[in-house]
């Protein structure tokens, strides 16, 4: 099972083969809250909160070839980063 874990300051993917037996595989590499990012997103363009499933209903209507979006270069494989000013 491959889960996300969102907790105050920090976030982490972890894949879990079996009863105790798990491996980080990526964090974020900054302080922010996922969740947070989310509902801060949603409020500066207008949707309700919380901001995940808001984001997530808009987004179905999305053009993904849009915007051209940089690729950080990151210590892990699926390491993060969450910037917002």
């Amino acid at each position: 099972m491959l889960s996300l874990i969102v907790s105050g300051g920090h976030s982490q993917l972890v894949l879990f083969k079996n009863h105790g037996d798990y491996q980080l595989i990526g964090q974020t590499q900054d302080d922010l809250w996922l969740a947070e990012a989310f509902d801060k997103v949603a409020k500066i363009i207008g949707l309700p909160y919380p901001g995940g499933p808001a984001i997530a209903k808009v987004a179905e209507l999305g053009d993904p070839p849009a915007f051209h979006l940089p690729i950080a270069r990151l210590s892990g494989e699926y390491d993060f980063f969450l910037l917002w000013a």
